[in-house]
């Protein structure tokens, strides 16, 4: 199902924009992105630091990239992370619109499409959840900290699931009628 979709330019251009913006949105929320101002510059650091660990399933970062509008922080295990969860936010999101504008063509109800978004909240979460944490007080810190390092593997399990469940819903072939 995920190669039907894929075989239509409009729709493998949905999933790769989808997966791009929510790329850098995780990667702002894990602030490997920062804004700043300045000149543009590059610092490498010794390649091995890219398996240094920073946090549950977040590692060091191997270069620097100061531009005038930001600063990325090159960590390729994030990256990897980050465009794995993006590609299945991605597909799910362009699944949920197949079945949104498409009903006749899905079993399913249009609004029931749009769960394949909440796994995607969810591993973004990971990234910000501490600092939000912070302004709750410690006690609910320490709860529920050891929580927040399993969003990012229970998102990716989720969105897997949401995708296994949405294809089994929609029909490919009536799918060819709309790509158009």
């Amino acid at each position: 199902m995920v190669g039907t979709v894929l075989a239509f330019g409009r729709y493998r251009r949905l999933v790769a924009l989808l997966a791009v913006v929510y790329l850098a949105l995780f990667l702002y929320a894990l602030q490997n992105i920062t804004s700043t101002t300045g000149a543009f510059s590059v610092v490498t650091a010794d390649p091995s630091a890219m398996f240094r660990r920073t946090g549950f399933l977040l590692f060091d970062a191997v270069a620097v990239v100061t531009t005038p509008l930001f600063t990325f922080l090159v960590s390729p295990i994030n990256i990897a992370i980050g465009l794995l969860i993006a590609g299945l936010v991605g597909l799910n999101l362009t699944m949920s619109v197949i079945a949104w504008r498409q009903p006749r063509a899905c079993r399913t109800s249009g609004a029931g499409g749009v769960v394949g978004i909440l796994p995607g909240l969810l591993a973004g979460g990971a990234c910000c959840a501490p600092t939000i944490l912070l302004v709750l007080g410690i006690q609910a810190t320490a709860a529920l900290l050891t929580t927040v390092q399993w969003m990012i593997p229970i998102a990716f399990v989720l969105l897997i699931g949401s995708l296994l469940w949405i294809t089994q819903k929609t029909q490919p072939e009536l799918m060819k009628e709309f790509a158009g």
